[in-house]
């Protein structure tokens, strides 16, 4: 039994993410269509948990590209379909909000719409990403967040925090020279008050004032996804040597 799981999304992405996986997988290219692994299935044998490692993949996939691609769209799980020898071929439709799909059924695609592209920051594989997700869970939490939305000061508060403690405290974040004590007192001034940070502050009450340099959305989150990236890289280069992983 084969299972063919293709991915919906921008093509861009998909592409770059698949570089990304140097060979090691799990995304790969057959006859123009990106497609999940079919190892990763080798051992399922109902739809439903081919579903359930599919959307766990295309997690992964989606918390690599928001750190190191540069990119705000979205991987999705496209179609899934069965093969068996001397069989016919089994398809299988998700229907997902937000999603338009064709009277034929043919496909669904997403990202059509033109779109600005940065030149990606190096990151490391997708295997050694994948693996630091799976073995802490602390990077599990920091990538649930990441898929959250980053104009929500709380989220941006939620990984900052995360990543602060796994580090031994604000000190030590500091000085590992991601984030110096001017910006990093910045951004918690401005994502506690409600006055400059509005309904996703990180506290309801207005008893203080605004800050006199708050923090504008955009800048908060280069510098939250950036202090992430570094964060996942020297984890990686302290658990997996420097093979796999580019300078800070």
């Amino acid at each position: 039994m084969t299972w063919i799981v293709e991915l919906n999304g921008d093509q861009h992405s998909l592409c770059e993410l698949e570089a990304s996986c140097r060979g090691e997988g799990p995304i790969v290219l057959v006859s123009g269509h990106y497609r999940l692994d079919s190892a990763l299935f080798a051992q399922v044998d109902d739809y439903e948990s081919a579903e359930t490692i599919a959307q766990r993949e295309v997690g992964y996939l989606n918390g690599y590209a928001r750190l190191f691609l540069a990119t705000h769209w979205k991987i999705a799980v496209g179609n899934i379909s069965r093969e068996e020898p001397d069989k016919p071929k089994v398809h299988y439709a998700t229907i997902t909000d937000g999603l338009v799909v064709s009277a034929r059924l043919v496909g669904i695609r997403l990202g059509d719409d033109e779109g600005v592209f940065q030149e990606p920051d190096l990151g490391p594989g997708l295997r050694a990403w994948r693996a630091l997700v799976q073995e802490e869970q602390v990077v599990a939490d920091v990538q649930q967040y990441l898929r959250g939305p980053l104009d929500d000061w709380s989220n941006l508060g939620r990984i900052i925090e995360a990543i602060e403690h796994d580090a031994g405290g604000i000190d030590k974040l500091i000085a590992t020279g991601w984030i110096d004590a001017r910006s990093l007192k910045r951004f918690h001034a401005t994502a506690n008050n409600p006055l400059v940070a509005g309904v996703t502050a990180r506290h309801g009450a207005r008893k203080y004032k605004a800050p006199g340099s708050p923090m504008d959305t955009h800048e908060a989150q280069s510098l939250i996804t950036g202090i992430a990236r570094k964060w996942i890289i020297a984890k990686i280069g302290a658990t997996a040597g420097a093979s796999d992983v580019p300078p800070l």
